[in-house]
């Protein structure tokens, strides 16, 4: 039982991280709107955006793959 309490409070903090990257992710997006220009910043913006998105992405596919674990711990 400890295992998988362990495991289910692993998978709440992978959670809290996905909400703090949509966030960080969401922030950006609408700062990049908001400074339409163009320059250094917003590249560096942009840069964000693709580095908080892909890194989403594989917390998405991370924590898909850690519940599916959690039907063997059972």
């Amino acid at each position: 039982m400890a295992k998988l309490d362990r495991a289910k409070e692993y998978i709440g903090f992978l959670k809290a991280i996905f909400v703090l990257l949509v966030a960080i992710d969401s922030s950006l997006i609408a700062w990049l709107f908001k400074h339409s220009s163009l320059n250094a910043h917003s590249f560096l913006v942009i840069i964000g955006i693709g580095i908080s998105s892909i890194t989403i992405i594989l917390l998405v596919k991370y924590i898909l793959k850690k519940i599916v674990e959690l039907e063997d711990i059972e």
